[in-house]
């Protein structure tokens, strides 16, 4: 089903589905991988069991986020990338949405590694990416037009909290799309015929707040390490110095930005 403002989004990507409301949209795609072609988009901005990394949920009001998730297809056309490659396709995605949250006219966005979007330490965006045998599920979330009183947590935030000039529009959803879109496509055409995925962490580093801060890192089934973040591997993982001068490359972790400057 196509809501009658998605203009600058369908010009885009033509194919695009989107749906008035859905639990989650990368439920949807996880559960029809094995059918889908690559670069399949699902769309809304009404989903009510939404989800997160740790096995995090929230919902929102109808119409108040987007969300919206892709399908990066492994097959004969497109063989499996390696882990290095995997371990960049959330980074790719969260610089997509900090690179589009910025040209929807949002000041000082920046990147949480892995892989939220932040604005003055606020939570804008978050990012999930899951892997299936038939490929990768990417879904990214926005809150658009929430106020103080109507978001999930106290620490999130919205292009209508943070002043973006058509937060307010009734196609800010179709807008909001258009410019994830505009930057997700061309980047994640880079990332797949980068022979070293590499290549990208100039761009990622840009718009990683996490670099350069004091950081704590809750890791599964280890004690919490607490350091300063130095910035990213070849790999994509977070390198962190700790107070004994010890430099370890971080695969996963929940990280907290221990001061905001």
């Amino acid at each position: 089903m196509t809501p009658p403002l998605l203009t600058r989004s369908l010009a885009l990507a033509p194919h695009l589905e989107w749906v008035d409301e859905i639990a989650s949209t990368n439920s949807a795609l996880v559960a029809r991988a094995a059918q889908l072609h690559d670069g399949h988009l699902l769309a809304t901005d009404t989903q009510t069991v939404g989800r997160g990394r740790l096995g995090r949920s929230w919902s929102t009001r109808p119409g108040q986020a987007l969300a919206v998730s892709v399908f990066v297809a492994a097959s004969p056309g497109h063989p499996v990338p390696s882990e290095t490659h995997l371990g960049w396709l959330p980074l790719v995605a969260g610089l997509a949405m900090t690179r589009a949250v910025c040209a929807l006219g949002v000041t000082g966005a920046g990147l949480k590694w892995p892989n939220d979007v932040l604005v003055g330490g606020r939570k804008l965006s978050g990012i999930l990416a899951e892997l299936t045998p038939h490929g990768v599920v990417v879904g990214s979330g926005l809150n658009l037009t929430q106020q103080a009183d109507e978001l999930p947590v106290a620490t999130a935030t919205s292009l209508a909290l943070e002043n973006a000039p058509d937060a307010r529009r009734t196609d800010i959803a179709d807008r909001a799309l258009a410019a994830w879109l505009a930057e997700w496509l061309p980047l994640v055409a880079r990332w797949r015929e980068a022979r070293d995925p590499s290549v990208l962490k100039p761009d990622v580093e840009d718009v990683l707040h996490t670099r350069g801060r004091a950081v704590k890192v809750d890791r599964p089934g280890l004690a919490p390490l607490l350091g300063t973040a130095e910035g990213l591997d070849d790999a994509g993982l977070l390198l962190m110095r700790d107070r004994d001068s010890v430099l370890t490359a971080i695969a996963a972790g929940d990280v907290t930005h221990l001061r905001y400057e």
